[in-house]
């Protein structure tokens, strides 16, 4: 998916590192990934002859209790410097996150994944621990498995017939919650709430509410719930145009159940001159 980019992307947001770091696989898979993104825009020659990859990727893989779909973080560290990781055992709005310098600023980035297993009890809990990181400037992107209220977003009006309609009945409270008169709905709250909490959607900032699904996943769901956000305390504005939803062409096969999502971000420079 990356290798249609024409340049390397700085920062990667990448939701599903499974088995990256388990120790049973010593840790292959997520040398494989660094060994295929450094080849993704080919090789320099120094003066010896040698040959280096024009981009490399320094990895930080967040654990996640009770999940093997988590999400990992790829920084260029030519442009985003890495100054300190949080662990999993963190305090809970830094946790799984990274503090890097990008362009003379202090900016937390963070990977997600939003588990979707727990209903809407466990997407609130992750709306307000993530929500709560706008207190520092910050950029989080990833797969949220969940949408916004927004009029343009594309929202069945029932969930569970459509569940029902794709004969997946179980994904009922994976994105959706019962309301008191029995209907499923999409469960839009958790997306809401981040948002309230101090960020701005990139995608909605573009005016682009492309679905960020292939047909075929959670039996046609059709949401955009993979996203970028910012903290309106990070000195970052988008570069217009430059958002996009990768959706493949007629024919085209499918390379994931997700659309890769990107877009430039430029930070403002820290002192005057610099960029």
């Amino acid at each position: 998916m990356l290798s249609g980019l024409s340049t390397p992307p700085h920062i990667l947001f990448l939701s599903e590192c499974t088995y990256y770091t388990e120790p049973a696989f010593q840790n292959e898979p997520l040398f494989d990934a660094q060994e295929t993104l450094a080849s993704l825009w080919g090789y320099s020659e120094d003066n010896a002859g040698n040959t280096f990859p024009k981009a490399r990727y320094d990895a930080f893989i967040s654990k996640v209790h009770g999940s093997v779909n988590v999400p990992g973080l790829f920084i260029d560290p030519r442009y985003v410097r890495p100054l300190r990781w949080y662990d999993e055992t963190q305090r809970r709005s830094l946790a799984n996150s990274l503090t890097a310098r990008i362009n003379g600023h202090d900016i937390q980035l963070k990977s997600v994944h939003w588990n979707g297993s727990c209903g809407s009890t466990l997407f609130d809990q992750q709306s307000s621990q993530d929500g709560q990181m706008a207190q520092h400037a910050a950029i989080i992107g990833g797969d949220f498995n969940a949408t916004s209220s927004h009029p343009r977003e594309s929202i069945p009006a029932n969930w569970g017939e459509r569940c029902d309609e794709q004969g997946q009945a179980q994904k009922r409270s994976q994105k959706g919650i019962r309301g008191p008169e029995g209907v499923w709905r999409v469960y839009t709250d958790p997306i809401d709430s981040l948002l309230e909490h101090g960020w701005w959607d990139v995608g909605e900032k573009a005016k682009d509410f492309t679905v960020t699904v292939n047909r075929w996943v959670d039996g046609g769901s059709g949401l955009r719930i993979d996203r970028i956000m910012v903290s309106d305390r990070a000195p970052v504005r988008l570069v217009p145009n430059s958002y996009k939803v990768h959706v493949p062409k007629p024919g085209e096969k499918e390379l994931s159940d997700h659309r890769m999502v990107s877009c430039w971000l430029e930070v403002a420079p820290a002192t005057a001159g610099s960029r």
